[in-house]
């Protein structure tokens, strides 16, 4: 099957429909009339607490309406930002894009990635022989994946005490991420909330999810 590749035109228009959505939590770099779209994403944190026209985190897409959406959400050059950081980053941009695309298809990261790069994608034309190429380590001719979530297929059961599907929808929608990173948020969940909400948000103590008393993290999840 022929490669798809990124186009100019179809980015344009996602570019204006992101800044539509999102306003002053991005800015582009350059133009927005190419196949590789870049700027930053600055987080409502981050205004509150810092110049909305730092640095931020880095971001970047690439857009076929007929074959793939790929988002990035990075950090700039000696900069560590955090994996909640970067989730709930990538959180905005799913919650904008979702209306559109729908959910997307697969979750990565890549090894070695300087930049610690997050990154979704929307499969439009060949989803199974993405996510085929993708586990067999022929997908990306200059990476190899690190972490690779396939959105709808469930993830492996760790413990007992995990939340169970019906929940994690639930919490899901409710914070704005695709139910297959449900896991990666409960492991990243305090800088997640504080910079998707900007502020640190508890529960009271006692509190239960399927009949079980949560740790910290679990509790933050609900966002009440």
């Amino acid at each position: 099957m022929s490669e798809i590749y990124s186009d100019a035109d179809d980015c344009l228009d996602l570019a204006r429909y992101l800044k539509t959505q999102m306003g002053r939590k991005i800015s582009f770099y350059g133009s927005t009339y190419q196949e590789v779209i870049s700027g930053s994403y600055f987080s409502d944190f981050e205004s509150k607490c810092c110049h909305v026209y730092g640095e931020g985190l880095a971001f970047y897409y690439k857009f076929c309406k007929e074959g793939f959406l790929r988002i990035g959400i990075g950090s700039f050059p000696l900069h560590n930002n955090s994996v909640g950081e970067k989730l709930a980053a990538l959180s905005s941009f799913y919650e904008a894009l979702s209306e559109q695309y729908g959910e997307p298809t697969f979750f990565y990261t890549i090894k070695d990635d300087d930049e610690g790069t997050l990154s979704l994608q929307w499969s439009f034309a060949n989803k199974e022989e993405d996510i085929q190429n993708l586990r067999s380590g022929n997908y990306f001719d200059d990476g190899e994946i690190d972490e690779l979530i396939v959105i709808d297929e469930p993830r492996t059961q760790m413990n007992s005490y995990e939340l169970n599907d019906t929940t994690k929808k639930f919490n899901a929608n409710k914070i704005g991420i695709p139910c297959g990173l449900i896991d990666l948020v409960n492991e990243n969940i305090d800088d997640f909330v504080k910079y998707k909400t900007g502020k640190e948000i508890g529960i009271p103590e006692g509190t239960k999810i399927d009949g079980v008393s949560v740790t910290s993290f679990q509790k933050k999840i609900s966002l009440k």
